[in-house]
């Protein structure tokens, strides 16, 4: 194998590293630039035998796991985040004979005082 990729290894590596910890930050609006400097350093390798990129498989594999957790998360709370809108406009319900009803939150008085 060339030297130069071993350097091209090394840089990956940060990269991949630098990208793990912006995950872990949740600073996801830093992802775009990531990626496209993450392919360049990829395209650099091309020809690398696999058996010398199994640390960078390794890194990669572990931060597509934190960005499906990332991903999972932001839908787990968007979710809730649905549900919880839901319940403050009301839910439907059922009253002691079995007919549906609609249960609406009450609605906030002006209380004034002297």
């Amino acid at each position: 194998m060339p030297e130069h990729n071993d350097g091209a290894i090394r840089q990956l590596l940060e990269h991949l590293r630098q990208e793990r910890e912006t995950l872990r930050a949740g600073r996801f609006q830093e992802l775009a630039p990531l990626i496209a400097r993450k392919e360049a350093l990829l395209a650099a390798l091309a020809g690398t035998p696999g058996a010398r990129l199994a640390q960078v498989q390794r890194m990669a594999q572990e931060n597509q796991h934190l960005l499906q957790a990332a991903i999972e998360g932001v839908r787990a709370a968007r979710i809730r985040l649905g549900e919880i809108v839901q319940g403050a406009q009301g839910y439907h319900s059922y009253d002691q004979r079995g007919r549906a009803q609609r249960i609406s939150p009450e609605r906030p008085t002006l209380e004034k005082r002297a």
